[in-house]
């Protein structure tokens, strides 16, 4: 299926606004709405009259799996305890992979639900980020006063007879 070209992707823009997230709750106690995966290079804070968000900048790829339809973008605005947790992974790299699964599920709240969320990788460095890491030994734990070129530990100490 061929992926519409948006300006940027929310849960509305793919099809969930209250009444679309309701609508698609039924009667159950939750539901998956949408999966959303990219790669993300920037957070920047944001501010409209509904309240604070963060917009994430990079590559975005999001399905409606309630229709089927298909949605990319540069830029993606996920529910703030998403995008916060993605801003924090981008404090230690250049660019974040991540693949998500958001649900709704029914609360004691104004909407009637709150979002829910599981991921489906985990939400890591690039790869180009994670092979350098693993050329520079920091994806181990380096060995105190062992051979550290090779890896090796010590030696261990021998007893001696008395």
């Amino acid at each position: 299926m061929q992926a519409e070209i948006l300006r940027k992707i929310t849960l509305k823009t793919v099809g969930f606004d209250k009444a679309g997230i309701t609508d698609a709750l039924g009667d159950q106690k939750s539901v998956e709405l949408c999966r959303v995966v990219g790669v993300t290079t920037n957070a920047a804070p944001g501010q409209t009259d509904l309240g604070e968000f963060l917009k994430l900048h990079g590559q975005f790829r999001a399905i409606n799996v309630h229709t089927g339809e298909v949605f990319e973008s540069t830029v993606a605005i996920l529910p703030n305890f998403i995008a916060q947790s993605l801003a924090a992974a981008l404090e230690g790299s250049s660019e974040v992979e991540f693949g998500l699964s958001i649900g709704a599920k029914t609360a004691k709240s104004v909407t009637g639900y709150e979002f829910t969320v599981r991921p489906l990788v985990e939400a890591k460095p690039s790869d180009k980020m994670a092979a350098l890491i693993a050329v520079a030994g920091m994806d181990r734990p380096l060995l105190i006063g062992g051979d550290k070129a090779e890896g090796k530990a010590p030696a261990k100490a021998t007893k001696r007879a008395a």
